[in-house]
């Protein structure tokens, strides 16, 4: 409610058209049950036909002026909403596209995903219907106020069947909710394990897995079809209770309104007027009570955005070196992962004079892919600095920065997009004829000239359709057309096959011909024998460094 009120403020002025607007409307639904009472206290008593076609143009043009305001309210109400919502769109890309890698983290990638769809149920929590019903309701009251003029009696039950029916309807609403948060429950457990199945077919045919995940499908569909039938029935139920509160005033009051007829202290029309205005005020209060859960459900989502958009961001401001060398130079760098006992290494300094290669080898899990992150930024030292051309990386501009790096990462991943999209993230306006050089020199050519779309080929679910050689090769290639002096490739012979290895060793070589400084991070004995120096992270604490004289 607080951010509905909040969104009206930021625009006071459509604000208050939307709320006259909304006045009158109300004033237009009293034409019904005035022409109703006028119809029988005067048409029909009379019978003069004149009376009936001046009634009925009126309440003609009632119901028009009304549905133009109503059309004209709804698109006010759009316009009040439109902002935030794109504002919190792109607030929520920010945060996912330029948090701190570390803390980011923290949330787990389910977690992560809530949180985008969060931003598409504040959206349907503050849309335009939910808005125009939050507006209606108390307007609803003048109409129980025009009872109120017509026979008080009649207004308090009236106003008794309203409050009846709105309790009735937040109690299913609640029931409702508990069954709700149950069901996702189940569901996103339901759809983790299909998603783990999609992704491992091949494993489940090989070790005859299918038999496990069919007793855990079954298991999990039962517990979700039981709670898809108790929230139906609620439901149901609910409904069924809001309607029949409806049906059930309108008795009441026609049948004490009916012997207020006879008593003479009230008109048949004026009646029939009542029961009109009382059907109407119910429709618009008990709505309340859907739009209030959506509101709550906004709510809930907006507290787990802005545990999102708590998080420290990258930032994009800073130093821009006019020229960058490729000086890299390491200064005491310590670093471990939080909750862990041992560093991953401490007091790591070294330098990296421009177009000279330093190969950094260890086994699985010494910390080859920590080191790439920490040059690209993506992690932070916990000690020391790592300088470019002796300017802190802190002090750079990260957009900046990472433009000057050729970055082949140990897994590569794409956004769901064309081939050349994805390659071209860094360089839109990278000339075709330099695209279809690193296109050769990656070994791409090939592949791309045997699918029917080449380059506009769309990516889906984040490449992972695609062989893990093609996209080492569409890695490299997206690396490459940075043209950066510093490269940094980490295991990028992996996964290739010989045609795409004899590429990779191809590429290094005319990287360090055009004097570009090369940190790869590998254990290839090809690639070893062309560094200049090697760092060896299986040394604990402090990795070890060695320098060997090329051939040649």
């Amino acid at each position: 409610m607080k951010e509905l009120i909040q969104r009206l403020f930021r625009r006071p002025v459509l604000a208050a058209e939307i709320f006259i607007a909304t006045f009158f409307i109300t004033l237009l639904t009293l034409a019904m049950p005035l022409y109703a009472i006028q119809v029988f206290n005067r048409y029909i008593a009379y019978g003069f036909h004149g009376t009936l076609i001046t009634l009925t143009t009126g309440m003609l043009m009632a119901v028009f002026l009304q549905l133009g305001f109503r059309i004209l309210r709804t698109k006010m109400a759009g316009a009040v909403n439109q902002a935030p919502n794109d504002c919190l769109s792109l607030e929520v890309l920010a945060v996912i596209s330029q948090a701190k890698a570390e803390p980011l983290n923290q949330f787990s990638r389910q977690r992560l995903q809530d949180a985008l769809n969060s931003v598409q149920t504040i959206q349907n929590g503050y849309d335009e219907q939910t808005l125009t019903t939050m507006m209606d309701a108390p307007f609803s009251l003048l109409l129980i106020a025009v009872i109120y003029l017509l026979s008080p009696f009649l207004a308090g039950i009236a106003a008794t069947g309203i409050m009846i029916g709105l309790l009735t309807g937040w109690m299913g609403i609640k029931k409702s909710q508990q069954g709700l948060e149950r069901l996702l429950g189940e569901t996103s457990k339901h759809r983790a394990l299909n998603y783990s199945a999609v992704n491992a077919l091949d494993t489940v045919r090989a070790f005859s897995a299918a038999g496990f995940l069919q007793s855990l499908w079954q298991e999990q569909l039962v517990k979700i079809s039981e709670l898809k039938k108790k929230m139906t029935d609620t439901k149901g139920l609910s409904q069924a209770l809001t309607l029949s509160g409806s049906s059930l005033t309108s008795v009441f009051l026609y049948a004490i309104g009916a012997t207020l007829v006879v008593q003479g202290d009230l008109t048949v029309g004026a009646l029939i007027g009542v029961n009109i205005l009382a059907g109407r005020a119910y429709q618009n209060i008990t709505r309340l009570v859907p739009a209030y859960h959506m509101l709550n459900k906004a709510g809930e989502a907006f507290k787990e955005i802005t545990l999102l958009k708590r998080l420290p961001l990258e930032p994009i401001s800073g130093a821009a070196l006019r020229v960058y060398q490729g000086r890299i130079e390491f200064q005491d760098v310590g670093f471990a992962y939080p909750n862990t006992t041992h560093p991953v290494f401490e007091s790591l300094s070294l330098t990296i004079e421009p177009g000279t290669a330093l190969a950094v080898v260890g086994q699985n899990g010494s910390g080859k892919t920590t080191l790439a992150k920490l040059l690209m930024g993506l992690l932070e030292p916990r000690r020391g600095s790592i300088l470019a051309d002796n300017v802190n990386l802190q002090q750079l501009a990260w957009p900046w920065w990472r433009r000057q790096i050729i970055y082949m990462p140990q897994e590569p991943g794409f956004i769901n997009g064309t081939i050349r999209e994805n390659i071209l993230f860094s360089t839109p306006d990278l000339d075709e004829a330099s695209l279809n050089h690193i296109l050769r020199a990656s070994d791409l050519k090939s592949f791309l000239d045997q699918t029917p779309n080449g380059l506009d080929t769309m990516l889906t679910d984040n490449g992972k359709h695609l062989p893990l050689g093609i996209r080492r090769r569409l890695s490299l290639a997206r690396g490459l057309a940075t043209n950066g002096r510093l490269v940094v490739l980490d295991e990028p012979t992996d996964a290739l096959d010989e045609t795409g290895v004899k590429a990779v060793y191809q590429i290094m070589n005319d990287l360090m011909k055009a004097g570009k400084t090369i940190i790869v991070f590998s254990n290839d004995p090809k690639i070893l024998k062309g560094a200049s120096s090697i760092l060896n992270l299986n040394i604990k604490p402090t990795p070890m460094l060695s320098h060997q004289t090329l051939a040649g």
